[in-house]
């Protein structure tokens, strides 16, 4: 059931996505890809929770599946010959940045729950204490 409702969520990041990162900001006269740094944040952090979520990193594998067929399909023409993801610099950026970002995450170990086990150390503490 996890493994559904992540692979439904990658497919709406991916579509929500492949919208909002057009969206740029002017600093000056620079342009700043903010809906593509936004997007792609969001990802990541998604991808991540999905692998917590689901306890292996499958949950991330599944996100990302579920956002490279979404963001596939809206870099392909339609019946009509519209785009949404063209092939200039920033959606194919994006499409990039995405895809290597998201391996990152899938192949990013999970953290264990506790890394300061309290039993090897008072066993250790107490030899110590036999030796002196």
């Amino acid at each position: 059931m996890r493994a559904a409702a992540l692979l439904v969520l990658g497919l709406l990041f991916g579509f929500a996505g492949a919208l909002i990162q057009t969206y740029t900001v002017s600093v000056g006269s620079v342009r700043i890809p903010a809906g593509a740094v936004l997007t792609l944040v969001a990802v990541v952090l998604v991808a991540r929770a999905g692998a917590w979520w689901q306890g292996s990193r499958l949950g991330a594998i599944t996100f990302s599946v579920g956002w490279l067929a979404a963001t596939f399909m809206m870099g392909s023409k339609t019946g009509a010959g519209d785009l949404i993801l063209d092939s200039g610099t920033r959606p194919m950026g994006y499409l990039i940045a995405g895809t290597i970002l998201l391996s990152a995450a899938c192949g990013y170990p999970l953290l264990p729950a506790d890394d300061t086990p309290d039993e090897p150390l008072a066993a250790l503490a107490g030899a110590e204490g036999r030796d002196a």
